[in-house]
């Protein structure tokens, strides 16, 4: 078989698997953070008829609203389902696949280039991503549309994909500077005479124009308003904004490393550290290797900047463009010429098998987990149904029945049925509750369902469970 047959089939394989994952999640409800900015969002949009361009502050995360905005128009044009819902991602996951294969064409030869797209699609973090209806997949796609303009200096798509991340979310906006750290690299050259690199970074700026307009004219429109920015003290998440102290920052950074090697990713960066250690100074003289290593060390910089100092805004998601620049990284150094074969079929199985393995990391239920970005948390949905089905079955009104987030929601808004019913959010005084090691619940609601609750009924799998707790 030719080389270029292998990597039509290898291409059909990835593109066929990916369409699989979309097709058996896309009856999948609104899940974690999609329920506020999908659903949410687009229910407004909808509900006042496109008449307002801004969110109430109950909904308003400080951002351009786009992605609600673009649910709405669906839903008014094909009907508001879960299944139109998910199409509406279709486009942007193969438009990320299509962008990654170029950004890995860029980096390596045809032989490899194919498998390095399967490596990296490989991260339980963006596979979980691509099951949900999240803004993390555009985000993700306007990044390496981006990154591809810089790469071929092409100026109009990297102003659109500025332009498209501003529009995103105020964390786009952070990727964006990621991309600047990057087109400066590759357009300016720092050791001409200051005059020219003056006149060369003011000729680059104007491709930044059009997105910083928008930013800026959405901004003043809604601080006159609203008279806030950003976001503002009565906030929902005004506690995940809350400035920490040193000690709180310094431990921030521990959870920034646990997130970068959480879900099987350690395995990147062993290999990483373990082949900078033997052949550093032979690796770094590939300018490429160079280009990204700049590129990984810049977005660590960059990117988690506006986390550290704050108490919770540190989840897995926020940091995958980190976690595609990493792994681009490792196997530019795999495939490198320096690397041994024998080394390089080692790590190769090691980064599948653990990488793969981190959709089955499971933590005791005490800890923190970021659902949202492993496949693990798949069996959520049907637990879901299968504990609603039992209080319906046995007459409980949901009046009495408390719950945590993300299942604190309408129903209405979690699965686009028009059911306008909802469960409490938990204090403790409930008669029943839905608990399930998905939610990410305190030590103290923890306790209170060991001593005041007795287990009713409980219904798991893959690691994932619900209990349905009735007061003693």
């Amino acid at each position: 078989m030719t080389l270029q047959n292998k990597n039509t089939v290898l291409r059909g394989i990835i593109y066929g698997a990916v369409f699989l994952l979309f097709a058996v999640t896309a009856h999948n409800s609104f899940f974690w953070d999609t329920v506020q900015l999908g659903s949410k969002h687009a229910h407004f949009f909808l509900g006042s008829n496109f008449s307002e361009l801004l969110l109430p502050d109950s909904l308003d995360s400080g951002h351009i609203p786009v992605f609600g905005f673009y649910l709405a128009v669906l839903w008014s044009l094909f009907g508001k389902t879960l299944l139109i819902s998910h199409l509406a991602m279709l486009p942007f996951i193969f438009g990320l696949l299509w962008q990654l294969e170029l950004v890995c064409r860029y980096f390596f030869p045809k032989k490899y280039s194919v498998l390095v797209v399967l490596l990296l699609l490989l991260d339980p973090t963006l596979l979980s991503q691509l099951t949900l209806i999240s803004p993390d997949v555009p985000l993700i796609f306007f990044f390496l549309l981006g990154v591809n303009s810089v790469l071929k200096n092409n100026k109009k798509l990297l102003t659109l994909s500025i332009l498209l991340l501003f529009l995103i979310s105020l964390r786009g906006m952070m990727v964006s500077l990621c991309l600047l750290s990057l087109d400066l690299y590759c357009t300016i050259n720092f050791r001409a005479p200051l005059k020219e690199i003056a006149r060369n970074l003011l000729k680059r700026s104007v491709l930044y124009l059009p997105a910083l307009g928008v930013f800026l004219a959405f901004s003043t429109y809604h601080f006159y308003v609203k008279g806030w920015i950003g976001y503002h003290e009565e906030s929902p998440w005004a506690k995940s904004f809350a400035r920490v102290p040193f000690s709180g920052f310094l431990y921030n950074i521990g959870i920034l490393f646990w997130r970068l090697f959480d879900f099987g990713r350690i395995i990147i960066w062993i290999l990483l550290f373990t082949l900078f250690a033997l052949k550093g100074r032979a690796y770094i003289k590939d300018e490429k290797i160079k280009l990204v290593v700049y590129f990984l060390l810049s977005t660590l910089l960059i990117l988690p900047i506006n986390m550290l100092w704050a108490k919770d805004l540190l989840a897995h998601r926020y940091l995958l463009p980190i976690y595609l620049i990493a792994g681009l990284l490792a196997a530019l150094l795999l495939f490198s010429p320096h690397t041994k074969k024998a080394f390089r079929n080692i790590f190769l199985v090691g980064w599948v098998v653990i990488l793969i393995s981190g959709n089955l990391w499971i933590y005791p239920e005490k800890i923190s987990q970021g659902w949202d970005s492993t496949l693990a948390h798949l069996p959520y949905y049907s637990l879901r149904k299968q504990s609603l089905s039992y209080l319906a079955q046995n007459e409980i009104d949901l009046a009495e029945v408390a719950s945590f987030f993300p299942n604190t929601s309408r129903m209405e808004m979690i699965d686009l049925n028009e059911d306008l019913r909802f469960l409490n959010g938990f204090d403790g005084h409930e008669k029943y509750v839905v608990y399930s090691n998905v939610f990410n619940i305190s030590d103290v609601h923890h306790a209170l369902l060991q001593t005041d609750y007795q287990p009713l009924q409980r219904f798991e799998n893959c690691g994932v469970y619900f209990v349905i707790f009735q007061k003693k």
